[in-house]
């Protein structure tokens, strides 16, 4: 169970890099917009720390993008 939690929060880490990247932001930038450090995000984005479901909301905002987006792992799990 652990193993399977450890690896949602990469998949999710690499969405938020990925449509963070496509809006041609920075972790600053996008930090900022959503009141946290660029060093928390940049832990968010490698899965090393979880990221509450108010900041996941707010960072889907501003990202221009339907939450569920964030949570969709089916583009990173294609053979």
């Amino acid at each position: 169970m652990e193993d399977s939690l450890e690896q949602k929060k990469i998949l999710i880490g690499l969405n938020i890099t990925y449509y963070r990247k496509a809006r041609q932001l920075t972790q600053i930038e996008l930090a900022e917009q959503i009141d946290i450090t660029s060093n928390y995000l940049s832990q968010i984005e490698r899965g090393s720390k979880s990221i509450s479901l108010t900041k996941l909301l707010q960072m889907a905002e501003v990202l221009g993008v339907d939450e569920k987006a964030l949570l969709d792992f089916s583009r990173m799990l294609k053979d």
